[in-house]
């Protein structure tokens, strides 16, 4: 080992979703994150859904692949990356326990974890995380210890770093979308916050207080759904929707906003109950000083669409936006405008890639 080894102050944060790679690099200086480079590919990835060995394999060598490409069209330095767990392959939960030795935590949090997993917790990885409470909760949790636990299988886990691996990276840790997505449009702030995160298929619903994810809802609904609807209203096939409809949603006056968020109501009409839901579940469920959001904040691929942020806000009296992952990142003020207009759909990579600049 060398006298003197430098420490990795380069990381390369990829997001495999369903619409596709998102993949950004990031520099650390003095502590911060500066932005080195990033790339993204709408390749549809499916590895999750392999049925046997021969599809596995297929699977994890075209996934490679894929992040190769998007790595070299990048032009990427580092080799050490940081990968997102889908919620959908997570299980996840809040336990409070009574207070134990810091040593004796992992094993109390097992032991009651084993109760709820719905696979045997041999087959499981464990991440555990301490929630630290507020001031103003000191007297409810004195003699508990409140944790919040995500686990995965360890056959993903394995399927993950095979497909690094062969994609020339070193996978220093996967973590969940969430918490991903909560370091880079929240950092530490405690206040609550709903995070709606809009992407091919699906759409996720985080109700987030102190940087912890307290209720985590996903539903069937996202930019297919839009594609589909559009593409009977303009006569076009939902891949031509889909190559056109984010450079058409910038360039909308406010009537054309509001006629296609009338033929987007199917779409929008699920998401305002959900969020409907998860408010109600918070209200009924809260404990200490947890409270209706301060802020409602969208991302993903999916969440440009015209008048939903206006229809939310309107409906729930609760400041809704669009989230800005580069907002705790150094980026050239050139790159301001692109970065900008494709910052949506890169929180979950950018959160990866500070993970390990910001915990050093």
């Amino acid at each position: 080992m060398p006298l003197f080894e430098s420490k990795p102050t380069q990381f390369v944060g990829i997001d495999i979703g369903s619409g596709g790679i998102k993949l950004v690099e990031l520099r650390a200086s003095g502590g911060r994150p500066y932005l080195f480079t990033y790339g993204f590919s709408d390749q549809t990835i499916d590895f999750r859904y392999a049925k046997n060995d021969a599809d596995r394999k297929s699977a994890v060598d075209k996934t490679a692949a894929a992040i190769r490409a998007v790595a070299a069209a990048a032009k990427t330095q580092s080799t050490l990356a940081v990968a997102s767990l889908s919620q959908r392959d997570v299980f996840s939960t809040i336990l409070t326990i009574p207070q134990a030795d810091p040593k004796d935590l992992n094993a109390s949090v097992a032991h009651e974890v084993e109760k709820l997993l719905p696979f045997p917790l041999a087959e499981a990885m464990l991440d555990t995380r301490k929630i630290e409470s507020l001031s103003a909760d000191a007297e409810l949790y004195k003699k508990t210890d409140r944790v919040f636990v995500s686990a995965a299988r360890k056959s993903a886990i394995q399927m993950y770093t095979e497909i690094f691996s062969k994609a020339g990276f070193q996978l220093k840790t996967i973590e969940t979308e969430t918490f991903a997505t909560i370091r880079a449009l929240i950092g530490t702030d405690p206040s609550p916050v709903l995070i709606i995160d809009m992407g091919q298929h699906t759409t996720s619903f985080s109700y987030i207080a102190r940087a912890v994810p307290n209720v985590d809802v996903v539903i069937e609904i996202g930019g297919d759904r839009i594609n589909e609807v559009l593409s009977k209203a303009w006569n076009k096939s939902p891949e031509e929707v889909e190559s056109t409809k984010i450079d058409l949603f910038d360039e909308l006056s406010e009537e054309d906003e509001i006629s296609i968020a009338t033929l987007l109501d199917p779409v929008y009409r699920p998401i305002l109950k959900e969020i409907e839901l998860v408010l109600e579940n918070v209200r009924h469920t809260a404990v200490g000083s947890l409270t209706r959001p301060d802020k409602i904040i969208l991302t993903g691929g999916s969440s440009g669409c015209p008048q939903l942020a206006k229809k939310i806000e309107a409906q729930f009296s609760i400041k809704t936006f669009a989230g800005d992952p580069w907002a705790r990142v150094m980026t050239p003020p050139a790159l301001k405008p692109v970065l900008d207009r494709v910052g949506q759909r890169f929180a979950v990579a950018v959160g990866l890639a500070e993970r390990l600049i910001l915990s050093s």
